[in-house]
Parts: C-alpha cells; structure tokens; sequence
C-alpha cells in the first residue's frame, strides 16, 4: 500500500493502527467533484489507512469508496450533530487514530462546514494534512477562457433579487474575475441580474463538470438567457463572469459581433 511520507507519525504496515502517546493526523482529502476516477493515488491510500472517515455526505462517501475497493468507517459530519461529532472525532485522534474528512465533492472546506473541525483540530495540537484534489473552482476557472491570476469567489449570493442587483454592482469595474457557486433553481435569477448590472461581461455557466451530464455554455448573460436549456434541479452549477476591462463596453456598443458558446461534454 501506497505510505503517505510526508507524514512524521507514519503508521508502519498496511493496516490500521494506532501509535500510543502521539496525536492521529487529521487529513483533508479532496474527493471527485463528478467522474470517481478523479481522485489521486495518495487521496486512495489515506482513505484506505486511516481510522475513519468524517463526511459530509456518507452516502456519496461510500460510493466513491465502493467504487475503488475501499472499506473504511464513515461518520457523517452534518449540521445536525457536528458538535457532539467534533467531541468525538477529536477525542480519536488524541488517541493516536487518523481522521479523513471530506465533502460530498470537491475540496473541504471549499463551500462546506469542515472549517470548524479543522480550526478545533488546530486548537487542540492535532497536526492537520492537506490531500489536494478536484475543486470546482479551479476546474470551472481552468476552462472559462479568463484570466486566473486573479479572482473573487462567492458561494453563497444574496436571496433575493434587490440585495444580489447591489452585490453585482459592486463588481462594474473590478478587475478580477468572478466565481459562484449557484444553485440550479437560482441561475435565471442571476443571469437576468447579469444581464441588467453586468450586461456586456463574457460569462462561463459549467454544469455537472466531469459528468456524463456536463454542460459548458459560455456568452454574454442575456444570450445565455435565451439559449440555455432548462437545468435539472440536481444539477452542479459554476459561474464564471470575466473581470472588468477598459474599452469593452465601448466596443460592444460599437456593434461587436456577439457569439455564444454551448458545448457538451462525455464526462
């Protein structure tokens, strides 16, 4: 089995075990955000070493685990018990046993309530060990055709429509690009208030990324209006808005051709 080196408290063999007198390791494991092959070796070997694995979502948890050949101990972390489940699962790694975390998908942390057991992990001497992977933030920006070396990311807009119309307004001539989490039923919402504060900006809609479902649309808010398709309510969706750049609203005035991207992928 693949050993995870980086690690000082390194369990010796292929079990699980535990080192009386040293603190278990918290790791923070990167799951797939669609496709369950993308995940790395050193994510597959950790999910198999450790103790037990703290999820947000058990169920997908052990469908990706299932998927790999992977039998291990799975805790959810939800909002109903994650006080009494931190207690616990801090209580095991001063006991010398390691903890994985992770999200339904994606990275910990990354829109999701992990921060919590990481900063007690911190406050109680826990040595805490990153397992980067998959984000749809990074995949999303990676295909948006805009520039990354900046950005803004926002996971949770405003509900209603007069507080999103102020927060977009606060971006007319920011430089860096934009990165939402939306959810399905909120996204005509946001392109209709795109399309009013932020009209001629170049916006990506990526859908279901890495999915047999994945969808990329990419064009101005009022054209993707007009072309996308209704979205299922289960639906993954990211939005990436360019930033703002000097000239461009005076040339899409001028009666620049406009074209809209709308490309599906396999997964």
């Amino acid at each position: 089995m693949a050993r995870d080196g980086s690690q000082p408290n390194e369990r010796k063999g292929g079990g699980r075990s535990t080192t009386p007198g040293l603190p278990g390791t918290l790791y923070v494991v990167s799951t797939p955000i669609g496709h369950p092959d993308d995940i790395t070796l050193r994510a597959l070997a950790i999910l198999r070493r450790v103790m037990v694995v703290a999820s947000e979502d058990p169920r997908a948890t052990q469908s990706l685990l299932a998927h790999h050949g992977i039998t291990a101990t799975v805790t959810s972390y939800g909002p109903l018990n994650r006080h009494e489940k931190m207690l616990l699962l801090l209580h095991r790694l001063r006991q010398g046993q390691d903890v994985a975390l992770v999200s339904d998908n994606g990275t910990p942390i990354i829109y999701d309530p992990g921060y919590l057991f990481v900063a007690a992990a911190y406050r109680a001497g826990i040595p805490v060990k990153a397992i980067p992977g998959p984000s749809a933030l990074t995949a999303a920006t990676a295909i948006s055709g805009f520039s990354g070396d900046a950005l803004i990311f926002e996971g949770h807009l405003p509900s209603t429509n007069r507080r999103l119309s102020q927060y977009l307004s606060r971006f007319r001539e920011e430089r860096k690009i934009l990165v939402l989490y939306v959810s399905s039923s909120a996204l005509t919402g946001l392109l209709k208030s795109l399309a009013q504060i932020l009209p001629t900006r170049q916006t990506v809609v990526a859908m279901n990324l890495t999915t047999g479902k994945e969808t990329l649309a990419r064009g101005k808010p009022d054209e993707l209006l007009s072309q996308l398709e209704p979205v299922a309510l289960d639906s993954a969706v990211t939005v990436v808005i360019e930033g703002y750049r000097m000239g461009s609203h005076r040339k899409n005035l001028r009666g620049g051709v406009a074209r809209t991207t709308l490309l599906h992928g396999d997964g």
